[in-house]
């Protein structure tokens, strides 16, 4: 049975929301030269290894032993960690840009997480989160009748997944990636619509004001 870390890197490698949400996250990310990127359960590094030879100074960080390991015996070029997310190893400030893609529906404490990953993250400093809308998506199940470990714990409405993040952030955008792949809508913050329920995820750009 494959691995989480090789399934997740089909998902993007290969189905087409996948790749539309991983264009979407680099747009809003928008790495640049000279800046310090952190991703926050990068499995094997596959997602930000494509910001190779663009300047950027990469790490990723995992809880999955497996998945680094993996990532290391391939020579990946981020500076790959064995790390919780709710305790980062890493100093107040320290990056410039975070990145967190379905990670924190799988945490016991999201809002720890999110804590950690602002601390790290220098004032001014931009992070990208997306979570799942699993309302539609019913990757729980699925996922469970396939026998997999660490399933999701939260299943986050658009005003649950705001009251984590705003303690911490100030959030410049907020998308849903809709049933049709590529399709982002602005997403309401403050209620739970329609389109969450024909929507697969949610994206938020943040910012870090102080």
């Amino acid at each position: 049975m494959p691995s989480v870390h090789r399934l997740r890197r089909r998902g993007v490698e290969f189905l087409p929301w996948g790749v539309a949400e991983a264009r979407m996250v680099d747009k809003l990310l928008d790495p640049q030269p000279g800046e310090k990127l952190l991703e926050v359960g990068c499995s094997s590094g596959y997602r930000i290894e494509g910001y190779a030879g663009k300047g950027v100074e990469f790490w990723g960080v995992d809880a999955d032993h497996e998945a680094i390991e993996v990532g290391k015996q391939r020579g990946s070029p981020v500076n790959l960690i064995e790390a919780d997310a709710g305790n980062l190893p890493f100093a107040d400030g320290f990056f410039d840009k975070v990145l967190c893609v379905h990670l924190l529906e799988h945490l016991p404490d999201p809002a720890r997480a999110i804590g950690e990953m602002s601390r790290v993250l220098r004032c001014e400093g931009t992070a990208v989160i997306v979570v799942p809308c699993e309302r539609i998506r019913g990757d729980t199940a699925f996922a469970g009748w396939l026998r997999f470990q660490n399933l999701h714990l939260h299943r986050f409405t658009p005003p649950q997944i705001t009251s984590l993040l705003l303690p911490h952030f100030f959030i410049e955008k907020a998308l849903f990636h809709t049933l049709i792949p590529g399709q982002f809508k602005k997403m309401p913050l403050d209620r739970t619509t329609l389109l969450y329920y024909l929507s697969l995820a949610m994206l938020f750009k943040l910012r870090k004001t102080w």
